[in-house]
């Protein structure tokens, strides 16, 4: 599911430059990009260098640090690579007389963890003719990434089988035939939750817990919980971002009421997974 967060342009103007967002950050599988306007606010040429002035692209605590190598700005007809405190020519060949698009990207670093980057960078404009420095701009690139996350099950139905021994065994607890291995993908710290409010009623009492887990799945539910409709919510576990197919194997078990049997038939019920952003 996703969680879209509105923020309000940036722009940088500068007595020669100006620099204008056009659009949202876009983010895909191993690609993260925004466009920029650029032009002269007096309509005059000039050649365009830009120099990054950090060594990485990184969140507002600076907890994610993504190296320069990653990041790059396409100016239509190619991409211009960066080094920490470098002028890269951006627009050289073509001079920057009327507006002109680029595009910073972020590439092949893997999930990025949902937030706002930035990275500073100076604009330098220098006269075509002259090749005179006319002036330099401090525009702070913005890349926003919104919450992604990704549920999904690959197992069969969830089957609980009670033989005859089993439903006339006191207290007998049957578990599913096979557990249901639940896979996550999230950008953010997360949790994992049954949603019990359409289980209807049942002549057996019906428990769930997790059984096994992948690394980045910091807590499970170990103990077996009571599966009731007015319970609300049942956490089954929480993990940190970024999370790639992480998996809990859940499983679900009967057990029959006090001093009853488990009645012979076909019971069929509902149970909602959900997968949400875990509390900072």
């Amino acid at each position: 599911m996703f969680f879209i967060c509105t923020f309000s342009l940036n722009r940088v103007d500068a007595s020669m430059v100006i620099l204008d967002y056009q659009g949202d950050t876009i983010v895909t599988t191993n690609n993260i990009e925004r466009s920029i306007r650029i032009n002269s606010d007096d309509g005059a040429s000039y050649y365009i260098a830009i120099r990054p002035l950090e060594d990485c692209v990184s969140n507002y605590d600076r907890s994610v640090q993504i190296p320069l190598r990653y990041f790059y700005i396409n100016n239509t007809k190619q991409d211009i690579w960066f080094n920490y405190n470098e002028y890269s020519n951006v627009f050289f060949d073509e001079t920057l007389g009327v507006p002109r698009s680029m595009t910073a990207k972020i590439k092949d670093y893997g999930i990025v963890p949902a937030g706002i980057y930035s990275i500073n960078l100076e604009v330098q404009a220098t006269d075509i003719d002259t090749r005179q420095i006319v002036s330099t701009t401090v525009f702070n690139m913005q890349f926003i990434v919104p919450v992604h996350q990704e549920l999904n099950l690959y197992s069969e139905e969830p089957r609980i089988t009670v033989s005859g021994k089993d439903a006339f065994t006191p207290r007998k607890k049957v578990p599913t035939e096979s557990a249901t291995m639940v896979y996550i993908t999230s950008n953010t710290d997360w949790i994992l939750s049954i949603d019990p409010s359409d289980f209807g009623d049942t002549n057996a009492n019906y428990y769930v817990r997790t059984v096994s887990a992948t690394g980045k799945v910091t807590n499970r539910l170990q103990e077996r919980a009571l599966i009731t409709k007015n319970k609300g919510e049942i956490i089954l576990a929480r993990g940190k971002a970024p999370a790639v197919n992480e998996s809990v194997s859940v499983e679900f078990s009967a057990e029959s009421k006090d001093g009853t049997v488990i009645h012979a038939g076909n019971y069929t019920n509902n149970i909602k997974y959900i997968l949400r952003e875990g509390e900072k």
